[in-house]
């Protein structure tokens, strides 16, 4: 097992994980702490979009941008700003599973926008089916502050016309496509026939993991226990330069995050949220 550093697109800094038979990999950008793919048996799991934008400043479309500590739009710009920073490699670990550590901490531009004293870490752990990110936020400011986060992980799908997502039903969720009403979901099954775009409140806390297709299980910490379901489909997926209508049947966003209401942390303190992936075949 091994962490290499090369250099992606644009000249921006990457990191490769390997797992110890050379069948998993993991890359990911320090910017952003961006993951840009996960390869199992030279099958890609997650989706990067052949329209994406690498340039600083802007965000990824694919892969598992960092959304802090803003979800959706708000004050901050859209999703936070963590998603656009360049983070800092910290310890790496090549003895068990391969893992390594990301941090960011504020600085003079977070400060501007959003005047808090922070420090964040993720850790992102790889072995032979699973993958996993855990995000520690630290409070080092001297007051309260009060922040949202999730994990906006693209995953690659055969056909989002034939995608079944299960472990949902019976969960309450916010439906952003129909005037943000509240809905409750009576399908054992989710299936895809337009854009789709729903919180799940408390989705992560049911006693059923996600599963994408009965291949790729999901599982948020209690503390991530919101899941996003998302896809644009084509109008929307054709009016966003860096998507496009040719790529709208590729993926499905399921997020886990806390985004129903806000985290507050008091100086000090840590929060700890995690999402664990695994194939299931």
């Amino acid at each position: 097992m091994s962490v290499t550093e090369f250099e992606y697109k644009t000249g921006l800094s990457a990191l490769r994980l390997t797992n110890s038979s050379g069948s998993a990999s993991v890359e990911v950008l320090l910017y952003g702490a961006h993951v840009l793919s996960w390869t199992v048996h030279n099958k890609q799991i997650l989706f990067l979009s052949d329209k994406a934008i690498f340039e600083r400043g802007k965000a990824i479309r694919g892969g598992i941008p960092i959304v802090w500590p803003q979800f959706g739009p708000g004050p901050l710009p859209q999703h936070g700003f963590a998603r656009v920073k360049t983070w800092q490699l910290g310890k790496t670990n090549t003895n068990d599973d391969v893992s390594i550590e990301l941090h960011l901490s504020h600085d003079e531009d977070t400060l501007k926008i959003w005047p808090h004293k922070f420090n964040l870490t993720i850790t992102i752990r790889l072995s032979e089916k699973s993958f996993s990110q855990e995000l520690t936020v630290h409070n080092q400011d001297d007051q309260t502050f009060e922040f949202t986060a999730l994990f906006h992980t693209y995953f690659t799908v055969d056909n989002i016309k034939t995608t079944k997502i299960s472990g949902l039903n019976n969960v309450t969720y916010m439906d952003k496509v129909d005037e943000g009403k509240t809905k409750t979901e009576t399908n054992k099954v989710i299936e895809f026939t337009g854009e789709t775009d729903r919180v799940y409140k408390d989705g992560g806390k049911n006693s059923n993991p996600i599963l994408i297709d009965d291949y790729i299980q999901v599982i948020g910490s209690s503390t991530m226990s919101e899941i996003v379901v998302w896809n644009p489909w084509e109008e929307k997926a054709k009016g966003a330069v860096d998507i496009g209508e040719h790529n709208f049947p590729k993926f499905v966003c399921i997020e886990v995050g806390h985004v129903n209401d806000a985290v507050k942390l008091d100086k000090d303190q840590l929060w700890k949220g995690s999402q664990e992936i695994t194939l299931l075949k």
